[in-house]
């Protein structure tokens, strides 16, 4: 934890990719967290992408209304997909005067990838970036067709 910050805009601490995550209690469970590729079956098919973050609140951040963006980007910079969420870090009373804190989230955000390509998940909060993570997604093998099996 850092103490006093004379910060006033909350950030994103970290910003992970998962196949499954949940935030619960103030802790992050994850499986299959920490890609950058992702094999696609059917770029017609809408995908899932978990994306597991945390925030920052700095002290003179918290008991304030702030906006989380989060929004899926192709290589040319258009969004294909996004969910806006509002949060409020209230001061525990057990709180050391000064003291940051962590807001361990997660979002599920479906969307059509618009075929193989590199796409980013972007993060801002009070409309400024925060945080930028890049993926490549990639065409599936296809399982060979037809033939006899013994």
């Amino acid at each position: 934890m850092q103490l006093f910050s004379e910060q006033s805009v909350p950030s994103i601490d970290y910003l992970l990719l998962a196949d499954r995550a949940e935030a619960l209690n103030g802790k992050l469970y994850m499986m299959g967290g920490g890609w950058d590729r992702l094999a696609i079956g059917d770029f017609n098919q809408p995908v899932l992408i978990c994306i597991a973050l945390g925030i920052a609140v700095p002290w003179n951040a918290t008991n304030r209304q702030h906006t989380l963006t989060l929004h899926i980007e192709d290589a040319d910079g258009k969004s294909i997909a996004q969910v806006n969420a509002g949060f409020v870090a209230g001061r525990p009373p057990q709180i050391e005067v000064g003291a940051s804190q962590r807001i361990p989230m997660v979002i599920n955000l479906g969307c059509v990838l618009r075929g193989p390509g590199v796409y980013a998940v972007v993060a801002t909060i009070n409309d400024q970036e925060s945080r930028r993570v890049t993926f490549t997604a990639t065409a599936a093998p296809r399982p060979p067709t037809g033939g006899t099996f013994v």
